[in-house]
């Protein structure tokens, strides 16, 4: 222990002060404030720091302790002690690392001070821990598993211990926001795992340096309020997989960067209201949301860029409201949803994907009320859409994509009338898999609800054209056979048509062969009609008589062959359109 005739005049000056609650400001002029030049600061600003533990722990401390500008030399070791007062720091420097594990005090702020490193690990404050405004290490700031009452602020700080971890709180828990904005800057990891924050988490402006690695980590965290994270600067990626925040998630403006994997790990991750990756928001690198549960997902002008990769992996992505992805934002890489649920709409409006030779939106199993697939062109890539249920559907044929997966595909309501029921055809045949029945008739069905019963006739006819491609070649000409008499059953009419001209064929043929080739069957007959005799031969269901009285020979033989044969097809063509059993296959 230190004792009074030990003591320097600046020593002194701090007993004093300290005694009386005052602040000792050893600093000077202004220009010799900067603590980054305290190497070079002579015995009138130097501080031990054995006085300092000696002034924080004694049986007097009541006082706040305020030092400015002091070079504080030896180490600062407080481990496991309690320190008695506030200790306020200020533009000190300081030659030793500060040691605080297990420690309590009541405040701590070091603002704008330089040390080679901080170890507070366990330690509890009941009020606010300040490592602000300036705040420098050249080592690494250990606080996990502290209980700080009220607001870790690192302000303004800079952290550099570069390839390791520059900030260690794994498992903080604090009682009101943790604050790592306003130009703080770290060259190594930021790691933040398991954190209990009841206030919000800043990161507005923060620089955080890891390339190649995670710079920062926040899984299984629990935030009570928001992440605020507007501008965020990071070389690396950042994890929050598991996390839950009671606010919004804001990244609004944000550039991450790991190339060629993950700029953002969230698998699970849980945010009450909007998660806004949007205004500016760059990732190069991957966004993975898999099994996330959001209230909101805004994209708006955010650009992700992960090519040969996933620009958004989400898959099984539950979001409450609406995923929005507008005003320019841009994906290279693949985009997916798959199996997501979105409670309102899926938004694409303006917004540009590519994914050459690959998916460039993976839709399949998605659920959402509305998907308005309006991109400002075509995407570059496939778009699987398939067993999707989408409530509403908003499309446009200027951007359709060359190639689509619609298998499977359910959808209520298709909104854009000003398409052709020939351009909607054309959008089925843009299917890679080749035919499928399921994506003509819900076609149809969407036709019907919508009150267009031509439409939905024009497409169930195209379904059994398409059909017939991949019948064999019996197949096909029965298939065709069928189209030509009943259109499928859907133009039973046609049958008519066909009744028309072969009743008219067959009584220009018997009416020329009577009576040359028109022989009676006995005596009496009926005289003999041509069309009354065309129809007994044409209609097997028709039975006037005339077919049993007069027995054709030569050419009229072989004309009634042909009309009876014709007259079966007719028939049978006509009771399966009208039973319903083409429409059906």
């Amino acid at each position: 222990m230190l004792v009074a005739d030990e003591l320097t005049a600046a020593e002194e000056q701090l007993v004093h002060a300290a005694s009386r609650g005052l602040a000792a400001d050893l600093r000077g002029s202004e220009a010799l404030c900067d603590p980054g030049s305290g190497t070079s600061w002579g015995p009138e600003r130097t501080i031990r720091a054995e006085l300092l533990a000696q002034l924080l722990t004694g049986s007097e401390a009541r006082a706040p302790l305020r030092l400015l500008g002091a070079r504080i030399t030896g180490p600062l070791d407080l481990e496991g002690a309690t320190l008695g007062r506030w200790l306020l720091l200020t533009d000190c420097w300081m030659d030793e690392p500060v040691i605080l594990t297990h420690a309590a005090a009541p405040l701590i702020r070091m603002t704008g001070c330089h040390l080679p490193g901080l170890d507070a690990e366990n330690l509890q404050i009941d009020a606010d821990l300040s490592l602000d405004q300036g705040f420098t290490v050249r080592g690494q700031v250990k606080v996990a598993r502290a209980r700080i009452g009220g607001v870790l602020s690192l302000d303004g700080a800079v952290l550099d211990n570069p390839d390791a971890i520059a900030l260690d709180a794994a498992r903080l828990t604090a009682g009101h926001h943790v604050r790592l904005g306003n130009g703080f800057r770290a060259r190594g990891a930021v790691h933040l795992p398991g954190v209990q924050i009841s206030g919000d988490l800043v990161l507005t402006g923060a620089r955080i340096f890891h390339p190649g690695d995670t710079a920062l980590t926040t899984d299984q965290s629990q935030i009570t309020q928001s992440v605020l994270a507007e501008g965020l600067v990071t070389e690396g990626g950042i994890r929050v997989s598991g996390a839950r925040v009671g606010g919004s998630l804001t990244l609004a403006g944000a550039r991450l960067t790991r190339t060629g994997d993950w700029a953002v790990t969230a698998t699970g991750l849980q945010v009450t209201q909007e998660m806004h990756l949007s205004g500016g928001f760059t990732a190069r690198g991957g966004i993975d949301l898999q099994a996330a549960h959001l209230g909101a997902l805004i994209f708006d002008g955010a650009e992700l860029d992960n090519p040969n990769g996933f620009a958004l992996e989400g898959g099984w992505l539950t979001v409450d409201r609406q995923v929005s992805c507008r005003h320019g934002f841009t994906a290279r890489g693949e985009f997916s949803l798959y199996g997501a649920r979105v409670g309102a709409r899926v938004d694409l409006r303006e917004a540009g994907f590519a994914n050459p030779g690959g998916l460039a939106l993976d839709f399949e199993r998605l659920n959402a009320s509305a998907l308005y697939l309006l991109p400002h062109r075509a995407p570059d890539g496939l778009v699987d859409l398939s067993y999707a249920e989408i409530g509403t559907l908003h499309d446009d044929p200027a951007t359709w994509s060359a190639h689509l997966d619609l298998r499977g595909l359910v959808y209520r309501t298709l909104i854009n009338d000003d398409v052709p029921v020939r351009a909607r055809l054309d959008w089925l045949e843009r299917q890679q898999q080749g035919y499928a029945p399921q994506p003509f008739d819900q076609l149809a069905a969407a036709y019907r609800q919508a009150g267009q019963e031509d439409a939905a006739r024009l497409v169930a006819i195209h379904k059994q054209r398409r059909r017939r491609r991949t019948l064999h070649p019996a197949g096909r000409l029965l298939d065709r056979l069928l189209y030509l008499t009943v259109g499928y059953g859907y133009r039973t009419w046609l049958a008519a048509l066909w009744l028309l001209a072969l009743l008219a064929l067959g009584t220009a043929v018997f009416a020329h062969a009577h009576p040359t080739h028109m022989t009676a069957t006995g005596t009496p007959v009926p005289a003999f009609h041509p069309i009354a005799y065309t129809l007994d031969v044409l209609v097997p269901i028709v039975d006037l008589g005339q077919q049993k009285a007069w027995l054709p020979t030569g050419s009229a033989l072989y004309c009634s062959w042909l009309l009876s044969g014709a007259g079966w097809v007719l028939t049978t063509a006509v009771a399966a359109g009208l039973s319903g059993v083409l429409k059906r296959n």
